[in-house]
């Protein structure tokens, strides 16, 4: 598993840029602006289909350019397989073999891909959304009946949503209940499977890395636990009228971060919640690897900086353990990564050079 090459055109400050990476560790140094980040970023899009950087990827494409090519070759379940992505104009297309995807969504399930950056915090700093985001990324690698049921959950509630905003009757809002309650239970239950298979690890590693302090993860569905969904949706049906959406659903749901008993958040300095968090992502890389016998890939973008040389340290030591193939952005080349290292390469002003 793993991302073998990858070749850029006209993405960002590189008009033209090959590199063969190592099935581990790669390290990728270069001063600020140099490219570092625009590579993580495009590997990135190849997994995800999408940027971490800006949700304008016409911005991504080389000056004068009309679009970016991206190409990689990831060896999937041992067999070597061609990914690409394509933007023309405004238009992006991804592919698998030369074929054209029908949905983004796919590129996911070739090249799995976490990220540890400068904004990894946010998941314990900012709203629910963006633990539903961690959770659902597991969910929907290890669950394949995740993805059709959240997608058809979403087309109910836009359904149901749409009649809420325009002021139809009660009996034309509840013709969408059966199915949003169907594919929500569904999308619940997958949830909590997937938490019971990650609280363990996830536990262990973060209490470990903020020095024996406890730690738990609490799911919320997003409607009362002494409730089911669909009495939820019925006693709430006057207020989802008055605000015009749905109050209720898995589309509220909420992962509780707490450390020694308190919401995280409220609780730990902003240093910790970064070393929290990239543990988390870590357990989860780990646990993926445990359910699936495959590795994901591991984009951290400038973690020296970002971590003391001990809590640097013991990061080494877990990403080990995860397998995982693992992508380095550092200003200098620092020692404690570099011995761990298997590939180097230096980025200057667009240019890649392999240093091993």
């Amino acid at each position: 598993m793993g991302l073998s090459n990858i070749s850029l055109r006209n993405f960002r400050c590189f008009t033209s840029a090959e590199v063969e990476f190592a099935p581990n560790l790669n390290l990728i140094y270069g001063e600020n602006a140099a490219g570092k980040t625009s590579l993580i970023e495009s590997i990135f899009l190849l997994g995800r289909g999408r940027s971490f950087k800006t949700a304008n990827l016409g911005s991504a494409v080389y000056s004068g350019a009309n679009g970016f090519q991206i190409n990689g070759q990831v060896n999937y379940l041992s067999t070597p397989m061609r990914i690409g992505l394509v933007r023309d104009g405004s238009q992006l297309q991804a592919t698998i073999g030369g074929n054209a995807l029908a949905t983004l969504a796919q590129l996911s399930e070739i090249l799995p891909i976490q990220l540890i950056d400068s904004q990894v915090h946010q998941l314990i700093r900012g709203g629910p959304r963006c633990r539903r985001q961690f959770l659902d990324w597991g969910v929907f690698h290890v669950e394949p009946i995740f993805f059709p049921a959240w997608r058809r959950y979403q087309r109910a509630l836009r359904q149901r949503n749409s009649l809420l905003r325009n002021g139809k009757s009660k009996r034309e809002v509840e013709s969408w209940d059966g199915e949003l309650v169907s594919q929500g239970e569904t999308l619940d239950r997958l949830r909590r499977q997937y938490m019971a298979n990650l609280l363990p690890t996830a536990k262990s590693w973060a209490s470990q890395a903020l020095g024996g302090l406890d730690i738990n993860l609490e799911y919320r569905p997003g409607w009362p636990e002494s409730q089911r969904l669909l009495e939820s949706l019925q006693y709430a049906f006057d207020r989802d009228l008055n605000s015009g959406t749905t109050l209720f659903g898995p589309h509220r749901a909420e992962m509780l971060i707490k450390v020694d008993g308190k919401v995280a958040q409220e609780w730990i300095s902003s240093g910790q919640e970064k070393v929290l968090a990239g543990s988390l992502l870590l357990a989860q890389a780990a646990v993926y690897r445990s359910l699936t016998g495959r590795p994901c890939t591991l984009l951290l973008d400038d973690l020296a900086a970002e971590l003391d040389p001990y809590h640097l340290t013991r990061f080494l030591e877990r990403i080990d353990e995860t397998h995982a193939q693992t992508h380095v952005t550092s200003i200098e080349a620092s020692p404690l990564i570099r011995e761990r290292a298997t590939k180097l390469f230096h980025v200057k002003q667009g240019k890649i050079d392999s240093m091993i």
